[in-house]
């Protein structure tokens, strides 16, 4: 694996170098970008497969045009994660290893991972789904799609492009690879991300929900082999 990444971004935003070059600083790798204007024109999903179609590089990363970097090499970090893991094919800031039809990963307390900061307007607060975890990756079957980490020679499903919008796109994307038992799925806290927007869930965010639930309905609940849920 070289050590060259590609990052693909898509944006409501017309294209800005400097903005786009101030988005990836402290990287420390070679990186290409992928950028994409879409005020609302294309689904997420079709988006990311082009990025990776298009892409040069093993590593794929996906990312929000809102979020800031707090931890330099940020990129060797990643390249890293995936030399020393080699049967992690996804890996993610925070997750769950735990999912089901209620779609809200967010809310498995016993079982979610990762740290997350916010900030919006003058206010900071940090998303605290677990502890610090290290140098190690926590396997989970779900990821939040702000930075998703894809080596693109160790998955075996991409993005379902009937999935409209920018809803489920990563929760899809993330069981569908873990349901076919190729590759796992990680959460890391070496990657400090501050969000700058917060989630919500529209109309869009529970009809997509409808359609994962009835694709996944027949596995529920999906959760990491020999993990044991608390009730």
């Amino acid at each position: 694996m070289n050590d060259k990444i590609t990052v693909v971004v898509s944006s409501r935003e017309d294209y800005n170098e400097d903005k786009l070059k101030q988005l990836i600083a402290g990287c420390g790798v070679e990186t290409d970008i992928i950028f994409v204007k879409n005020d609302n024109k294309f689904n997420l999903t079709a988006v990311y497969n082009h990025g990776l179609d298009k892409a040069a590089t093993d590593i794929v990363i996906f990312m929000h045009d809102d979020i800031q970097f707090l931890k330099e090499n940020w990129g060797r970090d990643i390249i890293k994660l995936f030399n020393e893991n080699q049967d992690y094919g996804i890996i993610g800031v925070a997750g769950s290893a735990y999912f089901d039809k209620k779609g809200s990963w967010w809310d498995y307390t016993d079982d979610r991972y990762g740290q997350v900061m916010h900030r919006q307007g003058l206010r900071s607060w940090v998303s605290r789904y677990s502890d610090l975890l290290g140098d190690k990756l926590q396997e989970v079957c779900v990821i939040d799609g702000l930075f998703m980490a894809v080596n693109r020679n160790r998955i075996t499903k991409r993005f379902d492009e009937n999935l409209n919008g920018f809803h489920f796109y990563d929760i899809d994307f993330c069981l569908n690879n873990f349901l076919d038992k190729k590759t796992k799925i990680g959460v890391t806290t070496l990657i400090r991300i501050v969000h700058k927007s917060m989630g919500n869930t529209p109309i869009e965010w529970r009809l997509n929900l409808d359609y994962v639930n009835q694709k996944y309905k027949d596995f529920y609940p999906i959760k990491v082999k020999k993990y044991n849920r608390k009730k």
